[in-house]
């Protein structure tokens, strides 16, 4: 399967007037972004909507697999939920591959207020499965 990327992505078109715009850095097996929420996502008052979290979350693991591997689907994904994540407020997110396997990529990501360090917002493991053919 061929993935076209026409800028539209929902995470990180940057064609997509709704979406989140995400703007990723790649450091070998890890990916950082940070993320603004506007209140157009939040869920209750003042609170980020919890799909938008885990929009965040897949978008941090599965793009950067992708990357990694010429294309890449999530199949998987678990999230725990630690603490709402505020309107308005710096979210850092983080990315990275614990493990590529011959069709499988391995992957982990969390949010945190503010900087790396920061609270826990929530984090997530998942699986990829590769779709590019030179895997």
């Amino acid at each position: 399967m061929d993935l076209i990327d026409d800028h539209y992505c929902f995470a990180c078109g940057k064609d997509n007037p709704d979406g989140l715009r995400l703007d990723w850095k790649v450091e070998g097996l890890i990916t950082t972004t940070q993320f603004i929420p506007p209140r157009k996502y939040q869920g209750w008052k003042g609170i980020l909507h919890g799909g938008i979290v885990a929009t965040l979350l897949d978008e941090a693991m599965t793009r950067l697999a992708g990357i990694i591997s010429g294309g890449a689907l999530t199949a998987e994904m678990t999230v725990r939920y630690v603490t709402p994540a505020p309107i308005g407020e710096v979210l850092f997110v983080r990315g990275e591959i614990v493990n590529q396997l011959r069709r499988l990529v391995e992957m982990k990501a969390s949010i945190h207020l503010g900087e790396p360090t920061g609270p826990l917002i929530a984090h997530s493991t998942g699986k990829a499965i590769k779709t590019s053919k030179n895997q």
